[in-house]
């Protein structure tokens, strides 16, 4: 059988004739207008002059590109047509290969994995000699995993290994172990585990060895398992993976009859591990079989799991009789009431034991949690303000007295006490100046009086800041805020000359930025006229390579167009070949790591922008460009004396097919959209926080599926959608739409809420009012403070490079 009709009729035929996707992996978008009929007049469409000029049918070869970046973009269904179009086109055998696969990675990222094994199994069938054999086995053994064909896939995982062995062996023995595992055949597991550990890699050499040890000791072999456990036990510093291995060990001495070293290993956890939920599933094998547990620890340990009345349960049998260590079970006690909603008792419990425990190490902390149940969970604000206030009261000379002040003022400002807010504010940069938020402080109550419009005690606090602070930061930030005082007084003059200062101290820097706006009366993120992406790359490449040369005293006659004998680096080589196979997490480490060996390598370092940047790696194309501007010692300022190249790589219109056309439909300047996606990804699709945001605007799930249900798109919406580019930029730029229209076009709120929550959002502009940047002050997030801050300063540098108003 000829692969050709193999192919289109177990693999494509459902596109034929203009036919979709089954409804259940349909996941392209509707007919959507991605940009409005009457574009905005402030909102031009770029110039792009070095896109090449498409012919209406285009060669196979460009078709083959073309299906290529539809897949990249993660729009599976526009990627299948254009496959399917080349291969129906094409004598090229190449060619048809190459379009085959492309249509069975299709077919695996819309999660339609029974078709991506009928063109995987055709592709090896027909084409036994062609180099993609090898990539094909790797996705048939992806797709069988997927499909929980255990067995198949470890034996497609090892056909890989025959035809591309010495390469990526450690990743493709750990799949395959993996896969054995599942399969329940858990001798060959330990083979491929052990077998992995022994190959270069960048795998987590201690989840290797976990799962080694499990697989030992579900096929019996217990002294091997307890042996690699205990090794494993005193290599790690994770509470959370000692408090696993106790319990795996425990159930070891159980299957063993040991019961001693069973409750031994449980209670290691319970009594060290005590907020990791496998310490709360040994206590559940301690209580049933009888053993002998400290209720204080079985109380700790289901508060921590989130059970809370049998931990108040234990806690008051603890209490109750004669306890050793009375002040953790009124503390605990405290704790798990709060969570269980009783606020009066649990601060009762902690005035018993701030009372009756000043000595334990505890104390602090139970001072720390009063108040915050006061106006957390009460709204007591000037009762949480007193708590506060009063350890330091007690004991002026505590390390933690300077926090606890500005934590009252910080709540008197939540009660909308700005005065008193103001004078805590000060009393802590005139007592506690050593104190880590001592010149934050003297700043804060700077801006709390310019609020009550004590004007002259916020310029004495903004001019005393500039004198105790040695940061430039806080020294523009300073000088634009008595810009501000000395404006709201009525002396133009005066805030222009300040401001002036503040624009002159750190160029580029948010406050410098922000004064110059204030001081050419532009709101934030005023939008530029016309705009252009258009840039002689090739030009500005080789004018970047002489300078690297000149810079770094390297050889004028030396070649590095390509990558010389980087090619050879076995980062480079398993990087390249991860990325190839889809394994693109375990290729970012590879290649973070061939950056990171060449760091101090310019010449190297410069090779390797250029193959990030050619690769769509555009991370670590603008990390390592960063650094190589760093190995020439230009500050952030003088980096813009270097050649465009580097300016235009680290910032540069990525993903401008899908960025552009979602911020017209959002009625948002593309400068702007561009900016919040480098400062959340940097646009790295694959990117995942520890908060299992993902993709390139790093959207959480939940928040996705809220969207997709608000869109009515895309049909059976999981979270792995948020993975592909054409869905994350649509959701996020809907999502930031969204809160823009919920602050009233205030795109300050519209940040800080896509970044740090519409709630908290909500409370800061209730206290901050329409001053954005009292909002930005009012910000009580360090990290999303910061957010707002750099997205400012990258959206000014976006506009400085491409801006071409006349």
């Amino acid at each position: 059988m000829k692969f050709k009709s193999l192919f289109i009729g177990l693999a494509l035929v459902s596109l034929a004739a203009g036919c979709k996707m089954p409804a259940e992996t349909a996941n392209a978008p509707p007919n959507r207008s991605s940009i409005p009929s009457s574009t905005p007049t402030t909102f031009p469409t770029p110039t792009k002059t070095l896109l090449p000029t498409r012919t209406p049918t285009p060669p196979p070869s460009i078709r083959i590109e073309s299906a290529d970046q539809a897949l990249f973009l993660g729009d599976w269904e526009k990627a299948l047509d254009e496959y399917q179009a080349v291969y129906e086109a094409s004598a090229n055998q190449d060619l048809q290969v190459a379009a085959a696969l492309g249509s069975a990675r299709a077919w695996m990222m819309g999660r339609n994995y029974f078709e991506a094994v009928k063109v995987l199994e055709a592709i090896i069938l027909n084409y036994p000699e062609s180099a993609a054999k090898a990539e094909a086995y790797f996705q048939l053994a992806e797709s069988h995993n997927a499909l929980e064909h255990y067995a198949e896939a470890a034996d497609a995982y090892l056909n890989y290994l025959v035809l591309r062995p010495g390469l990526i062996d450690a990743y493709v023995l750990n799949f395959r172990a993996d896969a054995l595992f599942a399969a329940g055949d858990y001798s060959g597991a330990i083979m491929d585990y052990q077998a992995s550990l022994q190959s270069p890699s960048l795998l987590d050499n201690i989840q290797l060895q976990m799962k080694l040890a499990r697989a030992n000791a579900l096929s019996g072999e217990y002294e091997m398992a307890l042996a690699l456990y205990n090794d494993i036990y005193n290599q790690t510093s994770s509470d959370d993976t000692r408090a696993l291995i106790d319990l795996r060990k425990g159930q070891i001495y159980t299957n063993l009859g040991q019961t001693e070293a069973a409750w031994e290993s449980y209670l290691d956890a319970v009594n060290n591990y005590p907020t990791s939920t496998y310490a709360y599933t040994a206590l559940i094998d301690l209580v049933d079989q009888n053993a002998p547990v400290s209720e204080l620890q079985r109380g700790i340990v289901d508060y921590y799991a989130g059970q809370y009345g049998v931990a108040l349960a234990a806690l008051e049998r603890y209490l109750a009789d004669d306890p050793d260590d009375p002040g953790s079970g009124l503390y605990y006690y405290g704790l798990a009431s709060r969570a269980a909603g009783d606020f009066e008792v649990s601060i009762d419990y902690w005035d018993r034991f701030i009372e009756n425990y000043p000595d334990h190490p505890l104390w602090d902390d139970a001072w720390q949690e009063k108040a915050y149940t006061q106006w957390f969970f009460m709204e007591q604000y000037s009762q949480a303000v007193q708590t506060y206030l009063k350890l330091p009261e007690i004991l002026p000379t505590h390390e933690r007295a300077g926090e606890f002040i500005y934590n009252a003022a910080l709540t008197a400002e939540k009660g909308g006490d700005i005065e008193q807010a103001a004078e805590l504010f000060e009393r802590i940069s005139n007592l506690y100046p050593n104190y880590e938020y001592a010149s934050r402080s003297l700043y804060l109550s700077g801006i709390s009086r310019y609020r009550i419009n004590d004007f002259e005690g916020a310029e004495a606090a903004f001019r005393r800041m500039i004198s105790n602070s040695a940061s430039i930061e806080d020294r523009a930030a300073a000088l634009l805020w008595i810009g501000k005082v000395m404006a709201a007084k009525g002396d133009r003059e005066a805030a222009e000359t300040s401001w002036q200062q503040a624009a002159g101290v750190d160029p580029t820097s948010y406050y410098s930025e922000r004064a110059n706006d204030l001081l050419n009366e532009e709101t934030p993120f005023s939008a530029p006229g016309d705009f252009d992406f258009g840039v002689d790359i090739e030009r500005e490449r080789a004018i970047a390579e002489s300078w690297v040369k000149s810079t770094f005293g390297l050889d004028a006659n030396i070649d590095m167009t390509g990558l010389g004998p980087l090619v050879d680096d076995p980062y480079f080589l398993r990087g390249t070949e991860l990325q190839r196979l889809g394994r693109t997490s375990e290729a970012r480490a590879e290649f973070e790591n061939l950056r990171q060996s060449y760091a101090a390598d310019a010449g190297h370092t410069y090779r390797l922008i250029n193959f990030f940047l050619e690769s769509g790696l555009y991370r670590p194309a603008i990390l390592a460009t960063r650094g190589l501007l760093e190995l020439a010692l230009l500050d952030d300022l003088e980096t813009f004396s270097a050649p465009s190249y580097f300016n235009h790589v680290r910032f540069g219109p990525y993903f401008d097919d899908l960025i552009i056309p979602n911020a017209y439909e959002n009625e948002f300047h593309p400068l702007f959209l561009f900016s919040v996606v480098r400062q959340e990804s940097l646009f790295d699709t694959s990117i995942r926080s520890s908060a299992a945001a993902s993709g390139l605007m790093q959207i959480i799930p939940n928040t996705g599926e809220e969207i997709a249900n608000n869109l009515g798109w895309p049909e059976n919406f999981t979270s792995s959608d948020l993975n592909r580019p054409i869905i994350n930029v649509a959701f996020g730029a809907d999502y930031l739409d969204t809160q823009r229209n919920l602050f009233e076009g205030d795109l300050y709120a519209a940040l800080a809420a896509y970044n740090g929550g519409p709630g908290n959002a909500l409370q800061w502009r209730e206290i901050a009012g329409n001053d954005p940047d009292v909002f930005l002050e009012t910000i009580r997030y360090l990290e999303t403070r910061n957010y707002i801050k750099v997205i400012y300063e990258v959206f000014n540098i976006y506009r400085w490079l491409y801006e071409r108003t006349p």
